[in-house]
């Protein structure tokens, strides 16, 4: 990816401080990701320890716990961060048809729902947009939810696995039965996978038609 915006120089001179702004992004992104990784498997132990000896008042739990959702919630900011650069970067490979999409492209979100919702600007692309790219919805109704209105919440599945409250777009409320609820150390594992994914995607199609115009 850094390379592609390297060799895009010629494209417009932003692809150059989008680089830089990338690379760091990145660098905090896969910080996070290990991060978050390390803490909630120390959570794990903490708390079956804990739990094993009877305590009553699990204070190493608790401070696990806070690192936990401190860096869970700083994993969801830089990957949410990571596709802003991306959004601001994708309107610079397509030419003429740049000035449609740059109103669309200050958010990731709303960048892919113009080019789902206008297939003829880039087939290819539309259609990985709309069968690859579904982990978004799950990044940024967590984001948004503990960026506008609340925090993270983490909490022990019956194997002692952490897990987290997935929230929805809209409409969630605590009092709510049976709150929808991920394992969190799958969730990391595939997230960070599905971002590879989008980005090895992302360079091959890009490098193609910078080529082909």
């Amino acid at each position: 990816m850094i390379s592609l915006l390297t060799d895009s120089k010629s494209i417009d001179p932003k692809m150059f401080d989008y680089g830089m702004c990338f690379r760091s992004k990145m660098f905090s992104f896969e910080m996070m990701y290990r991060k978050t990784l390390k803490y909630i498997k120390e959570l794990e132990e903490i708390y079956k320890k804990e739990n094993a000896q009877g305590k009553i008042l699990l204070e190493e739990t608790g401070r696990a716990w806070n690192k936990s959702v401190a860096f869970f919630e700083a994993y969801l900011n830089a990957f949410y961060s990571l596709l802003q650069i991306i959004a601001k970067i994708t309107p610079y490979f397509y030419g003429n048809e740049k000035s449609k999409i740059f109103p669309s492209s200050k958010y990731f979100g709303r960048l892919i729902d113009y080019l789902k919702k206008h297939p003829n600007i880039d087939t290819d692309f539309s259609s990985y947009l709309n069968q690859r790219v579904r982990w978004y919805e799950t990044l940024r109704n967590n984001r948004h939810m503990i960026t506008h209105e609340g925090s993270a919440f983490l909490g022990f599945g019956q194997d002692g696995k952490i897990v987290f409250v997935d929230y929805p777009k809209k409409g969630f409320s605590w009092f709510q039965p049976n709150k929808s609820t991920k394992d969190l150390e799958s969730y990391l594992t595939q997230s960070f996978a599905d971002l590879f994914d989008f980005l090895d995607f992302y360079v091959k199609h890009f490098r193609q038609r910078v080529k082909s115009t």
